[in-house]
């Protein structure tokens, strides 16, 4: 990655419209909802989805052998790896683009892009259709996939387009409103993977209502888009496709590189070992539901308002720290929960798996306490800044590095230690990734490695997660733990949180306004008032000199 002088917007972006056209929360919705409230709301309803997802995903691996788990598993990741890849970054280019356009130009963007998911849609359906007719190349027992593969594709042709109205209803403070659909979706598709796995039926039933769970999504999405936008006329978006895909195919490449760093090795796992012991695998190797929930929704959440930072600075270098300093306020407070978080997973990773999905699948503690060990670093999402910035290039520096290593460590890493090795890369090559990103936005910025995080509020947070978890240790110590997990679990758990309480509370890394953030979420003020329920909230988040708005 290369040493940029900074420019505070993306060459490739439509010109500023005047600030009165520019796209606006729609009427109904809390305009003046502070960026607190809103983070609240989208963490607070992928919270709920995320819960769900995961009750789904113990109950059916309970439900299903370990060789049906292991396939449906696999068929999954295809799906999910395909719709990240072949999307091209076309839905997350909503949050960059909104602020920047008007409500009519803001509506051609979404049939632009809906045109588009759906073209590339048919073209995955193609692609799973040819996996479809070489059943036996995935898992090493052979086994048949045929038909999931062709579900598959015609998930993808569903999926693909329904992919816009997220982003977009996060870019136009329509909140709750996603919220509530995601949520419809997501007990939708537990259900759709629960009842058939619990009546016996095959693992097509399984796959064939997720289809239909994402055909409620797209019904569902496009009837609240078309309600906000009834009064909207069309008009073209500036720059048309050509303008969208000079930000979107950057990303998009960098999101490949990202992808097949994240992806290896469970391909290689697939590729190489049986159904069984992917099950196994993909039971260890599940990304933990808070990174998503906490760390990625409250970076991603910030993102229109680090581009307005950025803009809005009188340089571009007091742009830049003015959208740094907004980003860790996010980092402060994620951190507060994943570094406990991380410390607990890591010493009872295994009394855990035996807990939650059986003595069948202690084997996993492996694989996942490998990937827990990453967890205090996973406390936002690093690129977000650089894609404020415009700089989407330096992100693809970065990833390419990153399939060098990784293909590399896994050449060296499976042979010598066998299953364990492809964890192990991907853990090694996400460490190098997020340490060369940290070091270009503090090159960018010019605020250097001591201003581009926040070092001292980290280290006093890892500090006191480390103090509480002491008086564990003594107590795996025992082997009760091994006898008893699931017994062993409540007890430990819960004293851990309180001992974590109290430590924050000693060392002052619990400040008086998460405090009182948490206890208005307790009350679920946001939700029941238009304005979140604070009268500073009113205020906006992206003052043109740069003032400090409230956190989140």
């Amino acid at each position: 990655m290369r040493d940029e002088q900074p420019t505070p917007v993306d060459p490739s972006a439509p010109s500023r419209a005047p600030e009165a056209a520019r796209a606006a929360p729609a009427p109904g919705e809390a305009q003046g909802t502070s960026l607190a409230d809103r983070i609240g709301m989208v963490v607070g309803g992928q919270f709920v989805n995320t819960l769900i997802i995961l009750v789904q995903g113990i109950v059916v691996v309970r439900l299903l052998g370990k060789s049906e788990y292991g396939v449906l598993a696999f068929v999954t990741m295809l799906f999910m790896t395909g719709r990240d890849l072949a999307q091209l970054y076309l839905p997350e280019s909503f949050l960059y683009f909104a602020p920047k356009v008007t409500r009519p130009e803001l509506k051609g963007l979404v049939r632009q892009s809906m045109l588009l998911l759906l073209g590339l849609g048919a073209l995955s359906a193609l692609a799973f259709s040819i996996f479809a007719l070489v059943p036996g190349l995935f898992l090493a027992d052979r086994a048949d996939v045929t038909r999931l593969l062709l579900l598959t594709g015609l998930m993808s042709v569903i999926a693909y387009p329904a992919s816009v109205f997220g982003p977009l209803f996060i870019a136009t403070n329509n909140h709750r409103k996603s919220a509530g659909v995601a949520l419809l979706v997501t007990i939708s598709s537990a259900a759709g993977a629960i009842v058939p796995a619990a009546l016996g039926c095959s693992i097509a039933w399984i796959v064939a209502a997720q289809c239909a769970a994402q055909a409620l999504r797209l019904w569902l999405s496009y009837r609240l888009y078309a309600r906000l936008f009834q009064d909207v006329a069309v008009a073209p978006f500036p720059g048309g496709v050509r303008a969208q895909l000079a930000y979107a195919l950057p990303l998009s490449v960098t999101r490949f590189a990202g992808i097949f760093n994240q992806k290896l090795d469970k391909f290689v796992i697939g590729l190489f070992f049986s159904a069984g012991l992917y099950a196994e695998f993909a039971v260890g190797s599940q990304e933990l539901p808070l990174v998503g929930v906490l760390a990625y929704s409250v970076a991603s959440t910030m993102l229109p308002d680090l581009v307005a930072r950025v803009e809005n600075g009188r340089t571009p270098a007091e742009g830049a720290r003015a959208a740094l300093e907004l980003w860790h306020s996010g980092i402060r407070k994620t951190t507060l929960m994943m570094l406990p978080i991380a410390v607990f997973l890591l010493l009872f990773a295994e009394p855990l798996m035996r807990t939650v999905y059986g003595d069948a699948y202690a084997g996993a503690a492996v694989p996942f306490r490998i990937y827990s060990a990453l967890l205090p670093l996973r406390v936002t999402a690093y690129a977000i800044p650089l894609m404020a910035f415009g700089k989407t290039s330096m992100i693809l520096r970065i990833q390419v590095l990153g399939m060098v290593f990784n293909t590399a460590a896994n050449l060296i890493l499976l042979p010598t230690l066998g299953m364990i090795g492809a964890p192990l890369s991907a853990v090694l090559t996400q460490v190098i990734g997020i340490v060369l990103t940290v070091a270009f936005i503090a090159r960018f910025s010019g605020v250097g490695l001591r201003g581009v995080f926040p070092w001292g509020h980290y280290g006093r947070v890892a500090a006191t997660a480390l103090v509480a978890a002491a008086p564990l240790t003594a107590f795996l110590a025992t082997g009760a733990v091994d006898r008893r997990p699931a017994l062993c679990l409540t007890v430990v758990a819960p004293l851990y949180v309180g001992l974590y309480l109290v430590a924050a509370w000693v060392t002052g890394v619990l400040a008086a306004e998460d405090r009182a953030f948490v206890a208005r979420w307790l009350r679920l003020e946001p939700l029941r008032g238009r304005r979140g329920g604070h009268p500073r909230s009113h205020r906006t988040s992206t003052d043109a000199r740069g003032s400090r708005p409230p956190r989140p």
